[in-house]
């Protein structure tokens, strides 16, 4: 079970490198709150003396190596870290919402399916067919079952010879 969840948390994360889709809306507004720090992060790079930069809902970041590049690679740089780390918070809610459907699942799974047949094994695969032999019919009852079945088969013939007299008496009438 575990190594199944595993595989499954992996598929998932596959899915998430293979494209970076969300319609949650908290991810424009997570977006747009770190991009409105965009300049302030600008300012400090011009500014020599900061060599870390605190960014609100990220933390602390070192801006010591970011002065040799140009202000466009800089600005696309701050624009596609701003973008991943907002989308990583909507990838971790979804990992923990579907780590938790998961875990559901499989619990309910493991008991009305794996757990059921497991059981069904134990009773019936030992114990010398104990189980087994009480399911079946005795004799007596077997032999009671077949007198009432020719029973129920007389009285199903009388009840249609005694139609067909009904039939005829009620034609000559």
């Amino acid at each position: 079970m575990k190594e199944r969840s595993r595989n499954w948390v992996t598929e998932i994360i596959q899915m998430e490198k293979l494209t970076d889709y969300t319609s949650d809306p908290a991810y424009l507004n997570d977006w747009n709150g770190l991009m409105a720090q965009q300049q302030k992060f600008m300012d400090a790079l011009e500014n020599s003396c900061f060599f870390e930069f605190q960014i609100e809902g990220l933390g602390e970041v070192s801006i010591r190596g970011q002065r040799a590049y140009e202000q466009p690679v800089l600005l696309q740089a701050f624009d596609l870290k701003m973008r991943m780390a907002a989308y990583w918070k909507i990838v971790l809610r979804r990992l923990v919402d579907f780590m938790a459907l998961h875990l559901q699942f499989c619990a309910r799974n493991l008991v009305n399916k794996e757990m059921e047949e497991e059981i069904v094994k134990e009773l019936f695969g030992r114990h010398d067919g104990a189980i087994e032999g009480m399911l079946e019919e005795s004799p007596t009852i077997a032999a009671k079952r077949e007198k009432l079945n020719v029973s129920i088969k007389l009285l199903s013939e009388s009840k249609n010879v005694l139609a067909n007299i009904m039939d005829r008496i009620t034609t000559n009438i």
